[in-house]
């Protein structure tokens, strides 16, 4: 037993010694420079390969507008939050409004909407997104906003 006991002893310092020796060689001022050079070659700072692309170059998010061209395509609408919300809500006509699972519903189209969805409307060339605040049996109320309008279910 004892001699077993010595064994395991001795490979177990042999090995911690291979191990530090194998270690010095890997970590030695040689290859740590070599890592050093590496490294700020790969974190030196570059140019911008954007800079060098042609200006006129279509934008491919958004392909109909040239690249110089988008500082001008930039328009802001000239309406209140007020009028544009009433011209959208006068553009929905919902056939209804149901109760499913203890929820209103409010039928536009296809479209079963809750209280809280977002709808993407369109008006005077713009997009906008209204919020359904409030459904009630005979009407339904929509904030563009800070502003909110009450319309009716049926007209």
């Amino acid at each position: 037993m004892r001699s077993i006991h010595h064994a395991w002893v001795c490979l177990l310092a042999i090995s911690a010694g291979a191990l530090q020796l194998h270690g010095v060689g890997a970590t030695g001022p040689g290859k740590r420079q070599a890592t050093l050079d590496l490294a700020s070659r790969l974190l030196a700072p570059r140019n911008n390969p954007v800079s060098q692309l042609p200006e006129d170059l279509a934008n491919p998010f958004n392909p109909g507008v040239k690249g110089v061209d988008n500082q001008k395509a930039v328009r802001t609408p000239n309406s209140s939050d007020r009028e544009v919300l009433e011209k959208i809500a006068s553009t929905m006509s919902p056939s209804g409004m149901m109760i499913f699972g203890g929820r209103p519903l409010l039928l536009l189209g296809e479209k079963k909407l809750r209280v809280g969805d977002n709808l993407k409307r369109s008006s005077d060339g713009f997009d906008y997104i209204v919020v359904i605040t409030a459904i009630e049996p005979t009407s339904f109320r929509l904030r563009l906003n800070h502003e909110e309008i009450t319309r009716p279910i049926k007209k």
